[in-house]
């Protein structure tokens, strides 16, 4: 006679208690490391940038795409060396006598106002409100130069170990997937990638042109710092529909400590450069590669930014493209079974109305 061993409903019940223990340990885990999941992620966004330039390096050279990857990587270095080498010692200068020239017009103003000093205000903001803390983290991050230098480094790395062996990662993180769901999301990924490419290749596009823009604007007009500025503009377009707010007051102040002419012409140029971007660069560049809706974008930033700091606002939008890919296909495709279009059908249907019209 054979016997079945049952497992008893108190070794069921011990077990289901252990699974919740320990998928509470590992979300309070993620939650202490959410600085080291953002950097990850930062370093993903790297490795799609790579991939990308190494797909086009591939396909209109004789490379293969390992080699075409190592192309890639040395061009980005260049870049990024070469804007150092040459734009360095400008931005230098420049960036430190914006600083100057702020610190020296918040005070003027704060004086003018009876505000008391900028970190007097900051601690009256921290009494009276809870954005004050907050204030008060960004501004310690933003002070801290090395540990963010190393951040970008560590994040370039990581980028690059990514981009060389994409689907060793891949496969590894499909591992934890059940079975049953590996299907779903393997396309899901497929998404992910496929949206986050063609928005920060359009992004880049954006950052670049709204950048050069505000600098030729501000040099015409004989704004100090012109090229700073300009690059503080095309830096601060990464976060969509407030970094470009944001970019826009330290321009309005050093004009301030001129005259009102040059801060009429100074607005004048962030609206026109604002106007330029809203409808044209971005129907041209971003709205061809992501289809989130403005005010959906807006509250993710600040949402984000709000629950996990100064690293989830910059990469606010990034993170709601992939949210955005995610929630079409495995919940209101897959879990809910309504039609929903993904990025990949929007690839698809761009290529099927590339190929009719080539016909």
């Amino acid at each position: 006679m054979l016997l079945h061993n049952h497992p008893s409903e108190e070794s069921v019940l011990i077990r289901r208690i252990l699974i919740a223990f320990g998928l509470i340990g590992l979300a309070l885990a993620i939650w202490q490391l959410l600085d080291i999941v953002l950097l990850i992620f930062g370093s993903i966004l790297i490795a799609v940038l790579l991939r990308s330039m190494a797909s086009v390096i591939a396909a209109r050279t004789p490379l293969d795409s390992r080699w075409s990857l190592v192309v890639a990587v040395v061009m980005l270095l260049v870049l990024i060396g070469s804007a150092i080498g040459y734009l360095g010692p400008l931005l230098i200068e420049q960036l430190g006598g914006l600083a100057d020239r702020l610190s020296a017009e918040g005070s003027r103003l704060a004086e003018r106002f009876r505000l008391g000093t900028i970190s007097d205000v900051v601690k009256e903001a921290s009494a009276v409100s809870t954005l004050g803390p907050w204030i008060g983290r960004l501004l310690s991050w933003g002070a801290l130069t090395v540990g963010a230098f190393a951040a970008l480094i560590l994040v370039i790395s990581g980028g690059i170990y990514i981009a060389a062996d994409p689907e060793l990662y891949r496969r590894g993180f499909l591992s934890l997937v059940p079975p049953s769901a590996q299907a779903n999301v393997s396309a899901t990924l497929d998404d992910v990638g496929l949206a986050l490419r063609r928005w920060l290749v359009g992004q880049l596009g954006a950052m670049v042109l709204v950048g050069g823009l505000s600098w030729l604007g501000f040099m015409l007009i004989g704004l100090p710092s012109a090229a700073a500025l300009g690059l503080i503009a095309g830096i601060a377009e990464f976060v969509p529909i407030i970094g470009p707010v944001a970019a826009a007051i330290p321009a309005l102040l050093i004009a301030a400590s001129m005259d009102w002419q040059t801060v009429l012409y100074t607005l004048a140029i962030a609206v026109l450069v604002q106007q330029l971007e809203n409808n044209l660069i971005m129907p041209l560049i971003i709205e061809r590669s992501v289809a989130i809706p403005p005010a959906v974008g807006l509250f993710s930033i600040v949402a984000l930014g709000v629950l996990l700091g100064p690293l989830g606002l910059l990469l606010g939008f990034p993170l709601a493209v992939v949210i955005d890919a995610a929630v079409r296909r495995l919940y209101i495709r897959e879990t809910l079974g309504e039609p929903v279009d993904t990025v990949r059908d929007k690839v698809d249907a761009e290529e099927r109305a590339t190929q009719q019209h080539d016909v």
